[in-house]
């Protein structure tokens, strides 16, 4: 009986010692680059703990607001943002995100708090609904959000750690439009998600395509004021998935002067379908002949966009033929390696997060802090403002009672001056002048 209770001791202990190593291995998978310290979740939800947040009731301030846009066609955007700020859950974020958009219309989307934005993308992520908040996040004309340095990174660390790839790539494709590389933890963290999207590459769908009326064969003419001149700018304009990230491997590779660089951009001129500019990648290699220059995967996957070149031009079968020719001399140089491009990138993602993690973490919650003021002296000074309007509107209601305190202050005032008056009587008719002497030499 004792062996049996033993084996059985020994067997649970096994089990609690695997259930451990996975509860290990689980949390060491679940971090990848970012710590969940990043998320300043403490400090984030100390907003919620403010008087201000505490006395607001959702339905009743959803309501006040909406009725502002409809019948002013505006509201204050601090009022906006005290919404947003109160939303914690799931239930009113459609609600937010059509205040958000009436606000993005209106005349005071100038004035909009950079926490109205930021409470917003962590609302939608934290719930999970990451594809309402990528499609909000394409549609900046209408919603007007923009992800600040913090909250890019943030977005693509949890992106990559759900193995959201295209959501990833997605946010890095955003910053490429804004052409905004500056701040390295973001450069690097859009660096391992394009990579990621290649080796799983997949599309999504766009939010600018309406759906077209079909056919019937019958001529529709429609009167319009003027007619615009095609244009397409080769930036905001694009909309197919492979040229967005085409775009943003080549821009995103200027940045980095390493093999890792030129290899991004060697495969994201192929993507956006540049020729001319991935053969200057290949001649300034040829040039430089730097060891390693690029990466076999990179070649791998440029070789993959020559092949998908279609037509019979012949300027493109020109590039094609001259782009694998000069290919072929890269790798006879032996500029190409066999290196682990995956791990190198990884390391360097590591590195950056090493060194900026802390900093950036600390910012954050001093911004935190540092909203909550700015939000508590505009919220003052707006109901400064409506107590003068308020003073305005209602003159004429109170028009007696202002005579009555003027006249009330004109007696004080008559009073004063004559106790003045009399003081200065009493102190002339005491004066005594001084004794004048002559003065003898």
């Amino acid at each position: 009986m004792w062996k049996v209770i033993a084996d059985l001791r020994c067997t649970f202990i096994h089990r609690r010692l695997l259930d451990v190593s996975r509860l290990k291995h689980a949390a060491v998978k679940k971090r990848l680059f970012l710590s969940e310290a990043y998320r300043c979740q403490e400090a984030w939800e100390k907003r919620l703990q403010t008087p201000i947040l505490q006395r607001i009731n959702l339905n009743d301030f959803y309501q006040e607001l909406e009725g502002k846009f409809s019948n002013e066609g505006k509201a204050s955007a601090i009022d906006v943002d005290l919404f947003a700020n109160k939303v914690n859950s799931e239930s009113y974020i459609d609600e937010l995100e059509d205040i958000i958009h009436k606000l993005r219309l209106s005349p005071n989307t100038t004035d909009t708090l950079p926490s109205t934005p930021h409470s917003f993308i962590r609302l939608l992520l934290a719930v999970g609904k990451h594809d309402e908040l990528l499609r909000v996040l394409d549609d900046r004309l209408n919603y007007g959000i923009f992800p600040d340095d913090y909250c890019n990174a943030l977005l693509m660390d949890t992106f990559l750690k759900e193995k959201n790839y295209t959501g990833a790539v997605r946010v890095g494709v955003m910053q490429m439009l804004q052409e905004d590389w500056a701040h390295p933890l973001v450069s690097h963290l859009a660096l391992i998600s394009c990579y990621m999207y290649l080796k799983n590459p997949e599309s999504w769908v766009q939010t600018d395509e309406t759906e077209k009326p079909k056919d019937d064969g019958e001529e529709i003419k429609v009167r319009v004021k003027y007619l615009r001149n095609p244009y397409f700018d080769d930036h905001f304009d694009l909309h197919d998935p492979k040229l967005l990230v085409g775009k943003t491997l080549a821009m995103l590779g200027k940045h980095f002067p390493d093999a890792i660089g030129k290899t991004y951009q060697l495969i994201g001129w192929g993507m956006y379908q540049k020729w001319d500019k991935a053969l200057a990648i290949l001649e300034q290699i040829l040039n430089e002949k730097q060891k390693p220059s690029l990466f076999k995967e990179g070649i791998e996957l440029f070789k993959n966009s020559i092949e998908d070149i279609k037509g019979e031009d012949g300027q493109e079968n020109e590039m094609k033929n001259k782009s694998l020719k000069l290919l072929q001399e890269v790798e006879s140089l032996g500029l190409v390696t066999d290196d682990n491009l995956q791990e190198l990138i990884e390391n360097k993602v590591k590195s950056v997060v090493s060194s900026m993690e802390k900093q950036m973490i600390e910012e954050q919650c001093k911004l935190y802090s540092d909203w909550e003021i700015s939000r508590d002296n505009l919220l003052q000074q707006q109901l400064d403002e409506l107590k003068r309007h308020q003073q305005i509107i209602f003159f004429f209601d109170n028009e007696e009672k202002l005579e009555l305190a003027i006249e009330k202050n004109e007696v004080i005032v008559n009073k004063q001056k004559l106790h003045k008056k009399v003081t200065s009587q009493s102190k002339d008719e005491d004066y005594i002048p001084p004794d004048v002497r002559a003065v003898t030499s």
